[in-house]
């Protein structure tokens, strides 16, 4: 069993990289091809869309993933899960045509609109490709599923950057998808080819996948809103190019985030699931790997900001340079973010979800009236409303880490000694991004990376250097523990 979690971990991680390198290169060709409006319509268009997807899923696979019956029984609850899905998603199908048209008719946002309908097609696709992809995933066959998002991001790029080249603007990101859906339910009913054996409705096993499938979609709906409600406020109080704006420099700015530093998710899980009962080593270990992430992001960061003008302009071209006070904001916000990133499934993890979920709501307490509220002041400014989400956004990541310590803080001697590292971190990070260098020569930003780095791992050598050191051993020892705890 170990053999094949850890193969099944290698092939989705490459997996992930290929995907999201294709994904990073239509981005860059994209931005030479698209202007600031098309990506004020994908941004409005992707609040609908995204919630829409949210509700379609609803948690139906994981239900058949999770049951323990006989593999007769997990047939037809499988059977039940698609008849669902197909239903669910012809629902939201028809929801999504109506939103489309209503924003053709009744607003002057025709592209956003437009979007909207062409993509409402990835639902009917998507709920065909459910069941061929969970039997795939409950047989361990990560390699097929791979196999078929690759297809599904290559053939999605060919489809956005074809349909930016015949000169159809944004429109390209609903064409895009759909093509993508296609090509991915194409392959999957090749490689699987399931065919469900009963149409009749069993209401025992619907009413079970049905209640398990709304508690997972309270969950995802409020990371959902979370995760959007600062573009669903922006496009409500401001142009569509501006949004198209924040839209693009959030994207980009979050791109290495969500590249080098998201992946890690897998091992951050190990942690908890390895040392669940052993705190203190739970504790040390995550703050280990949080000193192995910053290690590297927080340098990374410095040098994006150093360079953020040169970024922009080389894989982007000049004309996006109107971005460049958003993008560097939201640089600084994504380099403290991984920082925190380790504990934010810790308490999930450790079983209390119901403090995460106050989190959340908390967050959007506070989110919601602040941002409405620089939005009426400083209608002109979207700075100050990038500001003040970034602001608000990083406190709650903080205290979501300083909470987490304190529950699993029974067995072990933290204090803010051992934080040494992590106010280095954000102190230089932060006079990086307060240091303008958008002005200067080519040879000082260099000699002022050489130096920043220099006197960066001179501290992290004075400081803790025998605490990063032993970070990877640490790393190892916790992937073969939960190899062999899975293997038994």
């Amino acid at each position: 069993m170990s053999s094949k979690v850890i193969e099944a971990g290698k092939v989705v991680l490459i997996g992930s990289f290929i995907s999201r390198g294709i994904s990073a290169l239509s981005s860059i060709i994209l931005a030479r091809l698209l202007f600031e409006n098309d990506y004020g319509a994908l941004v409005i268009a992707t609040i609908f869309t995204g919630l829409i997807s949210q509700i379609g899923g609803m948690g139906y696979e994981i239900y058949y993933l999770q049951y323990k019956g006989s593999e007769e029984e997990k047939a037809k609850v499988l059977d039940q899960v698609f008849n669902l899905r197909l239903v669910t998603n012809a629902i939201m199908f028809i929801i999504q045509i109506i939103i489309g048209f209503g924003l053709i008719l009744l607003t002057d946002d025709k592209m956003s609109g437009g979007i909207i309908l062409i993509m409402s097609f990835s639902l009917l696709l998507e709920g065909f490709n459910a069941p061929n992809e969970v039997i795939l995933k409950n047989r361990m066959d990560f390699r097929k599923i791979t196999i078929g998002n690759i297809l599904k991001e290559f053939f999605s790029t060919i489809g956005k950057v074809g349909g930016a080249l015949i000169g159809i603007g944004g429109y390209c990101f609903g064409i895009g998808p759909v093509l993508g859906s296609l090509t991915r339910m194409i392959y999957l009913l090749k490689v699987q080819k399931y065919r469900p054996e009963r149409f009749n409705w069993n209401k025992l096993i619907i009413k079970k996948v049905f209640d398990f499938g709304k508690q997972v979609l309270f969950g995802s709906l409020a990371m959902y809103l979370v995760k959007q409600i600062d573009r669903i406020l922006l496009s409500s109080f401001y142009p569509k190019n501006v949004v198209g704006q924040y839209g693009f420099a959030s994207n980009i700015s979050s791109a290495p985030f969500n590249y080098l530093v998201s992946p890690q998710q897998a091992l951050v899980m190990t942690f908890i699931a390895t040392y669940n009962r052993k705190k203190s080593q739970l504790l040390e270990n995550l703050m280990m790997m949080e000193r192995l992430i910053s290690l590297f992001f927080i340098p990374f960061s410095a040098f994006i900001l150093i360079f953020s003008n040169e970024f922009i302009v080389l894989l982007f071209s000049d004309r996006w340079l109107s971005v460049l006070p958003i993008f560097r904001l939201l640089v600084l916000y994504y380099a403290i973010q991984s920082i925190t990133f380790p504990f934010s499934g810790v308490l999930t993890g450790i079983g209390m979800p119901h403090i995460n979920t106050k989190l959340v709501i908390w967050r959007v307490v506070f989110l919601l009236p602040a941002l409405i509220l620089v939005s009426l002041l400083f209608r002109n400014d979207i700075m100050n409303y990038v500001l003040v989400f970034c602001i608000i956004s990083a406190l709650f990541d903080i205290i979501k880490v300083v909470i987490s310590i304190s529950k699993i803080n029974e067995d072990c001697n933290i204090s803010l000694r051992n934080f040494r590292f992590e106010v280095i971190s954000l102190l230089m990070i932060l006079c990086i991004y307060l240091t303008n260098f958008d002005q200067n020569s080519i040879y000082v930003k260099i000699i002022s990376t050489a130096c920043f780095l220099i006197f960066y791992l001179t501290s992290i050598f004075v400081i803790d250097f025998v605490r990063t050191k032993n970070s990877v051993t640490i790393l190892g020892k916790a992937i073969i523990e939960r190899s062999i705890k899975k293997s038994t």
